[in-house]
């Protein structure tokens, strides 16, 4: 071989070595920036997740938690009673619908004994006393798994409750276990890493939403009267409407979501605004039940919030807005026509009964949208290097579909730039007050909370039919997050079901810190609407 190859072969072997070098500390150094689990991924409980026989189940079935409630402090009933039925018709139907992940079984029968000897000695915890209920595979419970249906995350079991749980606990609620999440609570749907799939009670074919998918299956199986969801895009009314409940998302920080944090996942809460925590139930009484318990919840972030009630007005006193449509870029984004024809029956009773309607709403959602993605983004990129930065908004794409230039909020999430977020956080302060203004004129503002009723269960990022055609996988959800992206608060109203047995629903919202009046009006509308619905194929 000449002098000359065999330097080229030299420099060519050289060459190649080094950038295999190169690629394999570059893979090193990635590698080293990705989370490592918390703890060993744990075995499933089976008895969840296959068919199981039980000499007990379903007397309390559908029961709702304010008649519960009542009948254990009457001495109706013992708690005993109530929870043993509960896990044991858990038992005999989970599998269908995988809707709890975590079974409290043994825990759960000793804070009943200890509700009903309490009781016994004419002590009475709270309003929830005696009362079994689920929370969502996000807050942490003492001693239980929290996954987030990630295997990055791994076997997590906080030491302590977080404070929303102890709140309920302190109220008397029993909380028999955790309910299915995505994969880290990312989506309309509900699968992961570590959980069988969550199941539509209405059509298992079909999901239960996301993410508090597993606590919507719950309630409409008729598992427990009451679930507690969190809400960062929809997580709580999207379930809500695809499982035909009542589900409040709250105002911005009013319930405290961020007194715990997983190891090695912090990040600035300064970023945090969307995350609210919120309950889901069959009835609005029950939505109200729960309410009043959690706001007495510790928080960080106030010591004192003015709620507004109002007592006074009636139906025919209040105006409203709607809408069954938003623009996006200049582009329609419908709902469909099952939706459509829902929201004008219910805007017709109203109009019937003397309220003033009209169809409009603010038109900010361009500006909206660019919050919630720069918003979103921000959460998930704090903490973390450049590098890693920049691979987590290369996923976070997936959300663009060229309607609106999105390229501020990516711009900001990647580079966390204090300048570029001060102009964002102007851009917030003014759409709010824009919304504020807003509902100087009108009461509340009716819209979708999702453009379809429960859809097929489908690879995440699949386009969603919709009369003939297709929405955008990620786009679907815009009627819910523009409300998270200001912080106002909303509630899920069921509609009814549509020829194909399936939930239609709306969300309802107002002011900040309007939630009182939100439920109040969910409680009147009780009078035109249908409310819950069970399950055709429901076993009671």
């Amino acid at each position: 071989m000449k002098t000359s190859t065999k330097r080229i072969v030299k420099w060519f072997i050289f060459a190649v070595s080094s950038l295999v070098v190169i690629a394999l500390a570059i893979g090193g150094y990635i590698y080293s920036l990705i989370p490592k689990p918390l703890g060993p991924i744990p075995e499933l409980q089976e008895e969840l997740f296959r068919p199981t026989l039980s000499s007990h189940g379903g007397k309390f079935a559908y029961q709702n938690a304010t008649d519960l409630a009542a009948d254990i402090r009457n001495k109706k009933v013992s708690s005993v009673e109530v929870v043993q039925d509960v896990i044991g018709y858990i038992k005999q139907n989970n599998y269908k619908y995988n809707a709890l992940v975590w079974l409290f079984e043994e825990k759960a029968l000793a804070e009943a004994k200890k509700a009903d000897s309490l009781l016994a000695l004419g002590i009475v915890m709270g309003d929830l006393h005696g009362v079994p209920m689920t929370v969502k595979e996000q807050f942490f419970v003492e001693n239980a798994y929290c996954t987030l249906n990630a295997k990055m995350v791994g076997g997590f079991k906080p030491e302590k409750d977080q404070a929303l749980i102890t709140q309920l606990r302190k109220a008397g609620a029993i909380i028999i276990g955790t309910t299915n999440v995505p994969y880290m609570l990312m989506d309309y749907q509900t699968y992961g890493e570590i959980y069988p799939p969550a199941s539509n009670p209405y059509d298992t074919t079909r999901t239960p939403g996301g993410s508090t998918g597993g606590g919507a299956a719950a309630l409409a199986a008729g598992f427990v009267p009451l679930e507690l969801g969190g809400d960062m895009g929809g997580s709580v009314r999207t379930p809500a409407a695809y499982c035909g409940l009542y589900g409040l998302k709250t105002t911005e920080k009013a319930l405290d979501l961020w007194d715990a944090d997983f190891p090695g996942y912090d990040f600035d809460k300064k970023y945090s605004s969307l995350a609210v925590a919120g309950p889901l139930a069959r009835t609005p009484e029950d939505i109200e039940l729960i309410w009043k318990v959690l706001k007495e919840t510790p928080n960080q972030f106030s010591t004192h919030i003015s709620y507004l009630y109002d007592s006074s007005k009636t139906l025919d006193q209040y105006k409203i807005a709607y809408t069954d449509h938003l623009k996006i870029g200049g582009k329609l984004f419908p709902s469909n026509r099952d939706i459509r024809q829902n929201i004008e029956t219910l805007i017709s009773r109203l109009e019937g009964l003397g309220t003033q309607t009209t169809d409009t709403i603010p038109a900010t959602f361009d500006d909206q949208f660019v919050l919630f993605m720069a918003l979103m983004g921000c959460m998930n990129t704090s903490g973390q290097p450049w590098l890693m930065r920049q691979l987590i908004m290369q996923g976070f794409k997936e959300f663009d579909d060229g309607s609106i230039d999105l390229s501020r909020s990516f711009d900001l999430a990647t580079s966390l730039d204090q300048g570029k977020w001060q102009d964002m956080e102007a851009l917030r302060k003014k759409t709010i007050q824009t919304w504020d203004s807003f509902f100087d004129s009108y009461d509340f503002l009716i819209t979708p909370v999702m453009p379809t009723e429960a859809i097929k269960k489908c690879p995440r990022g699949t386009p969603i039919p919709l009369d003939g055609s297709t929405v955008g996988y990620w786009q679907a959800g815009s009627f819910s997050l523009m409300v998270n992206a200001t912080g106002h608060p909303a509630i899920t109203i069921p509609l009814g079901l549509n020829k194909q047995g399936l939930p239609i629903s709306v969300q309802i919202v107002g002011k900040y810190y309007s939630e009182p009046q939100l439920i109040r009006l969910a409680k009147q509308l009780e009078e035109i609407t249908p409310g819950f619905i069970r399950p055709a194929n429901s076993m009671l």
